[in-house]
């Protein structure tokens, strides 16, 4: 459990979510369009799962 909790305090992680949250609450606001919205929180997420599989796979 205590490895878990660890895990989750990773610096990519949280500014991973504080990204999406961002820019989720720019989009209910209407701040920003729906559009880019999609496209960054997409480039994020996309970003942040391969870097974590790439480091993730034995050499």
């Amino acid at each position: 459990m205590k490895e878990k909790l660890t895990a989750l305090i990773e610096v990519r992680k949280i500014i991973a979510i504080l990204v999406v949250i961002l820019f989720i609450v720019l989009n209910i606001t209407g701040s920003i369009d729906a559009d880019k919205s999609y496209s960054v929180i997409l480039m994020v997420v996309a970003f942040y799962f391969g870097k974590s599989t790439a480091l993730d796979k034995p050499e």
